[in-house]
């Protein structure tokens, strides 16, 4: 999926779950690992990749409704 700030993303991921685990692996991504076992993946091209324990996770819905949230005050 896009995210059209992934600056006003990542914002919202380090104040809501402050124990967050972020890497930068590449010069064009992030990645975010949350405790539940959630791994999201964000990329200078605004797209978000979510791995690892996604199936189910409700981290994962609530970051989707803010993604979509985000992209409708756009």
């Amino acid at each position: 999926m896009k995210c059209s700030n992934t600056q006003a993303l990542e914002a919202f991921i380090t104040a809501t779950y402050p124990s967050v685990i972020i890497d930068q692996p590449t010069l064009e991504q992030r990645k975010f690992t949350f405790p539940c076992g959630l791994i999201m993946n964000i990329y200078t091209t605004g797209t978000v990749i979510f791995q690892g324990n996604s199936g189910n996770s409700t981290t994962m819905i609530g970051i989707v409704n803010v993604i979509n949230t985000i992209n409708g005050a756009a």
